[in-house]
């Protein structure tokens, strides 16, 4: 089992046919995992009429012998009717001699006796997968070399010979070009076909290639039925049968007549063209003579005028290279004065950067002594406000004191107007600290230039 290709029994089409429905079941299942399809037939009168109607589609059939309406014998008996070559398998629980004699006879590929060994039958179905598709590769190839033959004898004179060398066979193209009838040619010696200008050393050339199975080619002129000729590329090979034994050849041929012949026009028109020119030519000799005098003065001078040339362009050189130096020496200078205007622009207008500070900085500095100048009439006003105050209170303890006094003086008790003085003093004098105290601050708080001014230095 190991050794079966599945890939090519999957291209194959089974027809199976069997009256026991479970042997039936089980193996066309089984089958059905191998091949691409399986068709399946209960007896032999289906099995029949279902080849007929698939019979291009069936690959193999496998089939029991014992069965009712049509055994498979009688089936297979029919079907050589339709196929002599379609592989077929018989199955049975006996191993009848006379079944065995007509299996043979109907071209039976295998016989197997029930039970069946599925091994035993994979391996019979493998061997005829290979062959079918041997065959199958095999009929391809025979259609190509068909292909291939078709266009041999379409496109090229075909003659072939018999061993003795005498003509078998010709096709239509050569007796299109050469008006010969195909009758009038068969049994003629392959060197009937000869020009008289072929030697005859090129024939037996030809013979002795064929007799020793090697290919000879060259160009050939034969003759027509006309008594005119065509030119042709010639190849002659040997056929050979089964055995390797020679059977004659094969000449295939190319007609290249007109070719040679205008071949041979081109090469008479350039001899005569040649000879026209050689004529020509020596009558123009002096002429020519003249002219090539002419051309070598002109050379000449053309000479010179190059020497010229070459001498103007090398001083044009030395000039160009000259200004180009002084080119890159302004080119520095003009750079460096860029620069040096740059540096100007940038000090430029750092300085005008700085004179607008400046005049924002006398404005500023202007606002704030406006504002100074504010802030001192103001405290000037608040102190003088707060002097009248005090001078005020003062006025008012003054008279308080001097109404104290008066009634001090009016009580007689020294002990208790003494009392009442040092009570006032001590009053006094606390008042005079808390003035004194606000004062500081005030000047604590305040412009010490202007308390200077209203206080004086303390």
């Amino acid at each position: 089992m190991a050794t079966i290709d599945k890939k090519l029994l999957k291209r194959l089409k089974i027809l199976y046919v069997e009256d026991d429905d479970n042997v039936r079941n089980e193996l066309s299942s089984l089958l059905s995992n191998f091949f691409e399809n399986v068709y399946v037939a209960e007896n032999g009168k289906i099995g029949l009429e279902l080849y007929k109607e698939k019979q291009n589609d069936i690959d193999i059939i496998i089939a029991d012998i014992n069965m009712p309406k049509l055994t498979g014998i009688e089936m297979l008996e029919e079907i050589r009717d339709i196929d002599k070559n379609i592989p077929v398998i018989f199955t049975t629980a006996y191993s009848d001699t006379e079944f065995l004699i007509d299996a043979i006879k109907l071209k039976v590929y295998e016989y197997i006796i029930k039970p069946i060994d599925i091994r035993n039958l994979m391996k019979v179905l493998a061997e005829l997968s290979t062959i079918i598709y041997h065959d199958f590769l095999l009929n391809q190839q025979n259609k190509e070399l068909k292909k291939y033959k078709d266009i041999i004898y379409n496109n090229n004179i075909v003659i072939r010979t018999n061993k003795n060398m005498k003509i078998a066979f010709v096709n239509d193209l050569f007796c299109d070009i050469t008006g010969f009838d195909k009758k009038e040619l068969i049994g003629q010696e392959l060197i009937y076909l000869k020009h008289k200008d072929i030697n005859d050393e090129i024939y037996k050339k030809i013979y002795n290639n064929v007799l020793n199975n090697r290919q000879w080619t060259g160009q050939l002129k034969n003759i027509t039925k006309d008594g005119n000729y065509y030119i042709s590329d010639t190849s002659v090979i040997s056929t050979l049968n089964d055995l390797g034994e020679l059977t004659g050849c094969l000449v295939i041929q190319k007609d290249e007549t007109e070719k040679v012949i205008k071949n041979r026009e081109v090469r008479s028109s350039l001899m005569k063209d040649k000879s026209q020119i050689f004529i020509k030519s020596k009558e123009n000799s002096a002429q020519f003579q003249n002219n090539i005098n002419g051309l070598r003065d002109e050379i000449e001078f053309l000479r010179k005028e190059v020497f010229r040339v070459k001498s103007d362009k090398d001083r044009y050189i030395y000039t160009t290279e000259k200004y180009s130096l002084e080119n890159k020496k302004l080119k520095t200078e003009l750079k460096q004065y860029k620069n040096d205007s740059e540096l100007v622009e940038q000090k430029s207008t750092r300085t005008l950067k700085l004179s607008k500070e400046n005049a924002d900085m006398r404005i500023q500095i202007k606002k704030l002594n406006s504002k100074l100048d504010n802030i001192k009439e103001d405290h000037e006003k608040e102190c003088k406000q707060i002097k009248v105050n005090y001078e005020v209170q003062i006025d008012d303890l003054e008279q308080e004191l001097s109404k104290m006094n008066e009634k001090l003086d009016g009580i007689g008790n020294a002990e208790s107007m003494s009392q009442k003085l040092a009570y006032w003093k001590e009053k006094a004098k606390n008042e005079a600290k808390r003035m004194e105290l606000l004062e500081k601050q005030i000047i604590q708080h305040g412009d010490k230039t202007i308390m200077t001014k209203l206080f004086g230095s303390r």
